[in-house]
């Protein structure tokens, strides 16, 4: 179905009262939605459902604030299942614009907000190597690239011809291998430079994740800081695991008490059903997944359905995932998600 075509049916729907009729049937249904980062130039264009313009958020939220929702916090949505349209607004990953951008929107509202925040990168405060090379890759008018690291094979491709992905991961894995954080953040922009794509703009460094000033901050708008890893992965094996929430854990209990520090999001939304018990092993309560949908009372808390906003995501799509219309024509469909 294309997008207009997309549009006018549920335009049809939100004129006839469908939507109006699914508010009420999915009334008792937890609403979380999913934001991640913000653009400063046109990574809104690059990755739209990972950075989302400033002024789309601060629609949203005003939206969000002339609703019939309650906007609650994860832990009092499902401490009161018996509230009718409560929604809670979560968080992914700590990108920088939190605070830089979208930091007085947040203060202005005050509306409780979970910011899931993976530590290395904002431990570390270089960019995130594989969006930024994705971004670089494809902002780029360079017919190639030549990366000469120490110690590491010359990487020569030529751009129009190479697969995206596979190039990007082949120049991370050369980026990883060297010694430091200095030198890898230090090729990476020598290589922005060959490509002529900048990762600065207006004198802030893209792709950086929240330092300690901007999370203290941020707290103060009433937004909890919650676990999302260490690396940004969800490793099978027992002890791996153990040792990158207890990492993240450790590094974020500088703004929350450990024992706070009970809140979860996978890492891109990715999880097996191994990692549930040890999700419980290491004392964790919640977690949020990338199922899109909505919340129902009594649902596993450890496979919470979240509706992922972007920038491509039309106010109609919006509304037809948080009346509940969307999951009620999944179920009638059949189609998982």
């Amino acid at each position: 179905m294309s997008k207009k075509i997309k549009l006018i049916f549920l335009w049809l729907a939100r004129t006839l009262g469908v939507f109006a009729l699914c508010h009420y049937l999915y009334r008792f249904h937890v609403r979380v939605l999913c934001y991640h980062g913000f653009a400063y130039l046109d990574e809104h264009q690059f990755r739209p459902k990972l950075f989302m313009r400033p002024d789309t958020f601060a629609a949203r939220l005003n939206y969000l604030a002339r609703s019939q929702y309650r906007i609650v916090s994860l832990s009092e949505a499902l401490t009161n299942p018996q509230r009718e349209r409560q929604l809670v607004l979560t968080m992914d990953d700590g990108w920088s614009g939190t605070a830089e951008l979208v930091g007085q929107t947040l203060q202005q509202h005050q509306f409780p907000l979970m910011l899931y925040v993976t530590s290395y990168y904002a431990d570390k405060q270089i960019p995130v190597l594989n969006v930024a090379v994705s971004y670089l890759l494809w902002k780029t008018r360079q017919n190639s690239l030549s990366l000469a690291l120490p110690e590491q094979p010359v990487l020569n491709a030529e751009l129009p011809a190479a697969r995206p992905a596979e190039l990007v991961r082949q120049i991370c894995q050369q980026l990883d291998a060297l010694p430091d954080v200095a030198q890898r953040s230090a090729a990476l922009y020598q290589l922005a430079e060959q490509l002529g794509v900048s990762l600065v703009h207006d004198g802030k460094a893209l792709f950086r994740l929240l330092n300690n000033d901007e999370l203290t901050t941020l707290q103060r708008a009433n937004v909890e800081l919650q676990l999302h890893t260490h690396r940004h992965c969800s490793p099978l094996d027992s002890t791996a695991f153990a040792d990158e929430i207890s990492q993240n854990r450790s590094w974020l209990a500088q703004f929350t008490p450990p024992q706070q520090l009970v809140h979860f999001c996978y890492p891109s939304g990715e999880y097996q059903a191994e990692h549930l018990p040890l999700l419980q092993k290491n004392g964790l309560q919640t977690a949020t997944t990338t199922h899109i949908g909505l919340h129902q009372p009594g649902s596993d808390p450890l496979q919470i359905r979240r509706v992922l906003d972007g920038e491509d995501v039309h106010w109609l799509e919006l509304e037809a995932e948080l009346s509940g219309f969307s999951a009620l024509l999944r179920r009638l469909l059949g189609v998982s998600a």
